[in-house]
């Protein structure tokens, strides 16, 4: 209170506080308080309204919003003061700014109404008031185009929140704004031939669309285009043509009938759907055929009064002309199949629904198009909830199952809620393991009498429609392992030219069957379709030449990346390359690096696919070419299952190195993941092999990596002892890459047993080696070493030196876990410097990284790096519970001895904050900071930074 008495002083605040019985008030005028001042403005806002003086009541009342500048007692978190917030708001400020909105609109300051609704809508999504109002202000604009769409998803957010009455008031607010509905017109054979004003008034409309679904699910911004689209600002239909596109079982029909009947009342000379068969057993309709039903159907017309075609198109189009309705041509084959009818059509709403993308009829007439695409995950499950007439409701986890394997197709989620609905003693989940396999998910619903409907028979339309060349082009999609390519890796599959590839690419994207993104040299296929595709891939008579040209031309083109970005390291001897295959070169290592990662999971299923298919000498080189750059970004689960595969191959080879190899290799990751018993398994198979073989080369390599255990599990004095026999043999072979690799971890060895100097020496030989091979990986780790080991021998200068040379060899290269212990001992030199908010900086970033490759170890090393710096400048709560989780790291992964060290201080930190609670951090000396640092602010993700 009396620093409050000493503030009012100060800025001459015409306030004071007086005691009085035993409590304090504020002595303030009250129309000093913005909230009286609130309430007094808008009270005579309110009169002037009243008095009917509307633009000063605007003026006013806006004056008194204006008040407003942010949450009410904001940094008052208690039970009364929200309540008093939550008053205010429901009985103050949203009745204040509806008034206004109101009388912006009465003023003719719509616009400006609009503006303000922006803002009151993001933050009141719910308020009834504001969706009436902005429906009110669209129709004053003219902007009544806008209308539908946002009354659509108004009317659905309040069902969808169980508010059926504001459902309901917002729906009947909505149909008295729209326009009268005119009567429409009804012609027969008798009349058709009157002038427009002789022809007979009826009240019913011609309405003959498919039944409406009871429960339509999901195509919110389908319905809105299309609302856009056909229907014009005034609400009158447009004379126009929409064409909407998608897959087989997509549910174009039932959205475009869905849409139909929402929308008839709009159409007062009737609507009709004619199903053109495009894709059908039923011969498809014509021309002819669809201009005789609209005669027939529409008006009533005998046709068989004109006996020419071209004569009874004529008649039509003038008909039409007259009385013009809605006109939905369903299945169209292609934009040849419904040219003749664009001009008979002009005057009518005319959607179009294919399995192809009518380019011709979109480019050349500029017809607007919609995609249909498939279902959300959650639309999914709601339908097969509600199909299935809520079976599911209770097992959301299986609902999902099955919408995964449905991919979101809902000819395929209505199937099988149909299958689950009528069988009731058939579990879901068993149903959802039967539907794993390909032929059963295809077939379901077939019921053996010719006329069941199933995806297969769906696609099979498609597939039928295809020429030749895009049919073979759908097989080897089926034969791909994953469901995005590219055309070069089809190219080589096929043995044919990678032009020819996309041109059949380009006609099935056009047919629906696959996709193209964004990106121009990839298509992607959906997971259901890619299934059908697969039941396909043994009709190639080429047996199985398309596999092994697919896997030569990513094992090659692998092989190509690795050696453009790694050209100092080995790999694996190569078969040679399959005729017709066709690998791709790299002009760089980033188009290397990139190309691995597009084709990451490609590569991955590969490995699997030809481990399964025998095709043994490409399931064991892959993880070999690849692992590498995996490691760059901290793949490690897709290192460690390639390997997996891997090796079980090459022991099926019958070759020993390559076994001992990939053993070695599976050895080292599950080293780098802390999985230490899994390593010692896999390093102790792999010396076996090499001891058995003499192979002095790859007892080195195994041996560097037994030594590396030691290292890791503490053992110094073994390690080093290890090291150096490693050392020895390195020169008994003569490679300069394991010479650097040598002299690099006994460096390691030497700086955690307190010989920084001698480490020194052995580092520097390491960078001498790595430079000789041109390993700009290594001689970061390298550089990164002698910044670390130099900041320790407070030569802060020689370090900052080397971890600048990291850094920029980090920008190249972009290796996240060396980038990440680069990151960590950045953080202890900016840390020892003093430079406290840059050493957490890294420490973060360090942190990050760590947790983004699950490299366990460098998490460790990053956390206990975290929790030394907070530790040393004052924050123990912080510190303790970062070094906790870096102990428990180290002690999962059997660095036992670095998790005593680690609980060693967390215990000393806990006896510092239980001997001084709540004491101010002790002042630094000299040119430190004034005091030690506070406690970090927390962010996202647990990381730290000083404030």
């Amino acid at each position: 209170m009396t620093r409050l008495r000493h503030l009012f002083r100060e800025v001459h605040a015409p306030a004071a506080l007086v005691t009085a019985n035993g409590r304090y008030t504020l002595d303030v005028d009250p129309s000093l308080i913005d909230y009286v001042a609130f309430r007094t403005t808008m009270a005579n806002a309110r009169a002037l309204g009243d008095s009917g003086k509307l633009r000063r009541a605007c003026e006013t009342a806006a004056a008194a919003v204006a008040l407003w500048r942010e949450h009410p007692l904001a940094d008052l978190t208690t039970r009364p003061a929200e309540d008093w917030r939550t008053s205010f708001i429901q009985t103050d400020w949203i009745p204040a700014n509806a008034f206004l909105l109101d009388k912006l609109i009465a003023t003719e300051q719509s616009i400006a109404a609009l503006h303000r609704l922006e803002d009151l809508d993001h933050d009141h999504p719910e308020e009834l008031g504001f969706a009436k109002l902005r429906i009110k202000a669209l129709n004053s604009t003219g902007r009544r185009g806008e209308i539908p769409a946002f009354y659509l998803r108004k009317y659905r957010a309040f069902r969808a929140e169980g508010d059926e009455q504001a459902a309901d008031e917002l729906r009947d607010f909505h149909e008295a704004l729209r326009p009268p509905i005119p009567k429409s017109i009804h012609i027969n054979a008798g009349n058709a031939d009157r002038k427009p004003e002789q022809v007979e008034e009826s009240v019913v409309p011609l309405r003959r669309l498919p039944r409406d679904i009871d429960r339509f699910v999901g195509r919110e911004d389908i319905l809105s285009n299309l609302d856009s689209l056909a229907i014009g600002a005034t609400g009158e239909p447009l004379a126009t043509i929409v064409c909407v596109t998608g897959p087989p079982g997509v549910g174009k029909t039932t959205t475009i009938g869905h849409w139909a009947h929402r929308a008839a009342d709009r159409f007062a000379n009737g609507a009709i759907m004619i199903d053109l068969h495009g894709f059908s057993r039923t011969p498809r309709l014509e021309a002819t055929d669809v201009v005789d039903i609209l005669l027939s159907a529409v008006f009533d017309f005998a046709v068989d009064r004109i006996v020419s075609p071209a004569g009874r198109m004529a008649k039509l189009t003038t008909l039409l002309s007259l009385r013009p309705a809605l006109v939905v041509l369903d299945n169209v084959e292609n934009f040849g199949h419904v040219q003749p009818l664009l001009d008979t059509l002009t005057s009518c709403t005319v959607i179009l629904t294919s399995r192809r993308r009518l380019t011709p009829l979109t480019a050349l007439h500029n017809v607007p198009s919609i995609s249909l695409e498939p279902l959300s995950p959650a639309e999914s499950c709601e339908l097969l909830s509600h199909r299935m007439r809520e079976r599911g409701q209770h097992e959301p986890e299986v609902l999902e199952a099955l919408a995964r394997l449905c991919d979101g197709i809902p000819l395929a989620l209505s199937i099988v809620a149909d299958r689950a609905a009528t069988r009731g003693g058939l579990r879901l989940h068993t149903l959802a393991d039967q539907l794993k396999d390909a032929e059963t998910l295809l077939t379901i619903g077939d019921d053996g009498d010719g006329a069941g409907i199933h995806l297969q028979s769906a696609y099979s339309w498609s597939y039928n429609a295809l020429e030749e060349a895009e049919q073979r082009m759908f097989r080897l999609l089926g034969l791909h392992p994953g469901t995005e390519m590219s055309p070069a890796a089809l190219a080589s599959a096929g043995a044919i030219s990678v032009a020819a590839a996309r041109r059949s690419l380009d006609a099935l994207f056009s047919a629906h069957l696959i996709q193209h993104p964004g990106d121009l040299d990839r298509y992607r296929m959906h997971d259901i379709l890619h299934r059908y595709a697969a039941t396909l891939a043994d009709r190639e008579s080429d047996g199985d030449g398309p596999r092994r040209r697919l896997l030569s031309f990513y094992l090659h083109t692998a092989f190509n990346a690795h050696m453009t970005v790694y050209p100092h390291k080995p790999r694996p001897p190569m078969p040679p390359v399959e005729p017709g295959a066709m690998p791709l070169d790299f002009e760089s290592p980033a188009a290397a690096r990139q190309w691995c990662l597009n084709a990451r999971s490609n590569l991955n299923a590969l490995v699997e696919d030809s481990h399964v298919h025998g095709l043994h000498e490409y399931a064991w080189r892959i993880p070999h070419v690849t692992s590498d750059i995996y490691d760059r970004y901290g793949f490690y689960d897709d290192i460690v299952n390639g390997l997996t595969i891997a090796a079980r191959s090459a022991s099926a080879t019958g070759d020993p190195v390559a076994e001992a190899s990939t053993l070695n290799d599976l050895g080292q990751v599950h080293m780098l993941l802390g999985n230490d018993r899994t390593a010692d398994r896999y390093l102790k198979m792999a010396y076996d092999l090499v001891l058995q073989q003499g192979d002095d080369f790859g007892r080195l390599t195994v041996l560097l990596n037994m030594a590396r255990r030691h290292h890791h599990a503490g053992r110094k004095d073994e390690a080093i002892t290890r090291y150096r026999d490693c050392l020895k043999l390195a020169h008994v072979v003569r490679d300069s890459g394991h010479l650097g690799t040598a002299e690099h971890r006994l460096g390691n060895a030497l700086e955690v047993a307190g010989e920084h100097n001698t480490a020194v020496e052995h580092y520097r030989r390491a960078l001498g080696h790595r430079r000789e091979t041109g390993d700009t990986s290594g001689q970061m780790a390298v550089h990164t070493a002698l910044a670390g080991v130099l900041t320790h021998l407070n030569r802060y200068d020689e370090a900052t030196l080397h971890g600048n040379k990291a850094l920029l060899l980090a920008d190249e290269i972009h290796h996240l876990p060396a980038t990440m212990k680069l990151y960590t001992v950045l953080a202890s030199l900016a840390h020892a410097q003093l430079k406290d908010r840059e050493a957490l900086q890294y420490a973060d970033h360090a942190v990050d990284l760590a947790e983004r490759t699950h490299h366990a170890t460098g998490q460790a090393r990053a956390l206990a790096t975290l929790g030394r710096i907070l530790a040393e400048r004052g924050n123990s709560p912080d510190a303790r519970e970062v070094l906790d989780r870096a102990a428990g790291l180290y002690r999962d992964r059997g660095r036992h001895v670095k998790a005593a060290e680690l609980e060693q201080r967390i215990a000393e930190l806990g006896k510092k904050v239980a001997g001084l609670p709540g004491t101010i951090p002790a002042t630094r000396k000299g040119d430190e900071d004034t005091v030690a640092m506070l406690p970090p602010a927390r962010r996202a993700g647990k990381k730290y930074t000083d404030r």
